[in-house]
């Protein structure tokens, strides 16, 4: 257990509860997260996740953005778009082949299920920083499939860690949910 995955699991933990309640501080918590993580998934050669770090970093500025410049108007959780579905599931299926060939040819662990995984995560982060409320859904599955990743990795932290982010991913859909009802 290493001081950067205890980091990545405490600021990991508190920065999706803080996204549940729709509060701003979400964004500069996560990013302690993905600093910590960036750094663990290079060292396991997991460089689809490790690239997924940067990508949130650059989220989680956005997202502090956006959520900050919609504060004084109407910023509420909506449902995806219909006309968003199609492209939002094409440029997952795009992504994927993507980065399966890039991790593939940096020699990464996995390539196939990081592959997946990483595409996956870049469209339900997309999806969060419109507060749609699909986008817990799909972490429910995305996480989900990460804690099979990380136990085949021998990762115990981060398994537990995306555990957490499972049942937190869920009670957010609940939550979310109950709002666009």
């Amino acid at each position: 257990m290493s001081f950067l995955g205890i980091i990545a699991l405490i600021s990991g933990v508190i920065g999706v509860w803080l996204t549940i309640k729709e509060s701003i501080w979400c964004w500069p918590v996560s990013i302690m997260s993905v600093i910590a993580s960036a750094v663990e998934f290079y060292e396991a050669r997991l460089f689809g996740d490790m690239g997924l770090q940067v990508f949130y970093l650059g989220a989680a500025i956005y997202g502090w953005y956006f959520w900050d410049k919609n504060k004084e108007k109407e910023f509420k959780v909506e449902k995806v778009p219909l006309k968003l579905i199609s492209v939002l599931i094409i440029a997952t299926v795009v992504l994927t082949f993507l980065f399966y060939f890039l991790i593939g040819f940096f020699k990464g662990d996995k390539v196939l299920f990081d592959a997946i995984l990483t595409a996956c995560s870049l469209t339900a982060t997309y999806m969060m920083t419109k507060k749609w409320v699909e986008n817990w859904f799909a972490w429910v599955l995305i996480d989900g499939a990460y804690i099979v990743l990380y136990g085949v990795k021998f990762m115990w932290l981060f398994a537990v860690l995306y555990l957490f982010f499972t049942i937190i991913a869920f009670y957010g859909w609940l939550k979310w949910r109950k709002a666009v009802l």
